[in-house]
């Protein structure tokens, strides 16, 4: 990522510090505007940041670099219909810390953070959130807008479908397929495919109830 400035649309403050801390890592200071009229922040203010940031109400259509600031799946979609009509540049943030083969897919506007894995031959698809101390197998694919929260292990093989959620701390084995649309709550030992539209948790995981989004 070569740009001077990155346009963040829509924000909360996990997300920014997320950015913040991977663009640190990787030595890059750019100025970051964020544009705040979306009502989907919880922003406070950020002491002795080393970034020069400020927040907008206007987007200004002649800028190129852009990122989604929130992390939850379908805010992030919220987020992005508001702004597709626009040819838009979305750049991918990931820390130096990470290890990522080179046979990876990335999609755009990903954001992966601290010491995540992600093996050979996976493909992670456009604006997936992969939070710290993730590991992600081979040929697992993830699909657009889907969140992986901190400590996840996701095993070889995996189909996460788009839109979808991963606790914090959740295990998913050898070539299980999760829907779109669906929550796999904290702590969860995920052993045989979810369907679509789902929250499901437990070990092993189980169906819950349907997702209300």
């Amino acid at each position: 990522m070569k740009t001077e400035k990155i346009i963040v649309l829509g924000l909360s403050e996990p997300t920014l510090t997320m950015i913040f801390d991977n663009l640190e890592s990787c030595k890059k200071f750019p100025t970051i505007e964020i544009i705040n009229n979306l009502k989907l922040s919880d922003l406070k203010p950020f002491e002795n940041s080393k970034f020069d940031y400020k927040i907008l109400n206007e987007l200004n259509e002649n800028e190129k670099d852009f990122f989604i600031g929130v992390i939850k799946p379908f805010t992030k979609l919220a987020v992005h219909k508001i702004y597709s009509v626009l040819n838009l540049n979305f750049v991918n943030i990931i820390h130096n810390t990470s290890s990522i083969s080179s046979t990876v897919h990335l999609g755009k506007g990903v954001l992966i953070n601290s010491l995540v894995s992600i093996a050979a031959h996976a493909r992670i698809g456009n604006f997936v959130s992969i939070n710290r101390n993730v590991s992600i197998g081979h040929h697992t694919e993830i699909d657009n807008f889907a969140t992986i929260s901190p400590g996840a292990n996701i095993a070889g093989f995996v189909k996460i479908g788009e839109n979808s959620l991963i606790g914090i701390g959740a295990n998913v084995i050898d070539s299980v397929q999760i829907g779109k649309n669906t929550i796999i709550g904290a702590g969860s030992l995920v052993t045989k495919n979810i369907p679509d539209g789902v929250i499901a948790y437990g070990n092993p995981c189980k169906i819950i109830r349907e997702n209300s989004h």
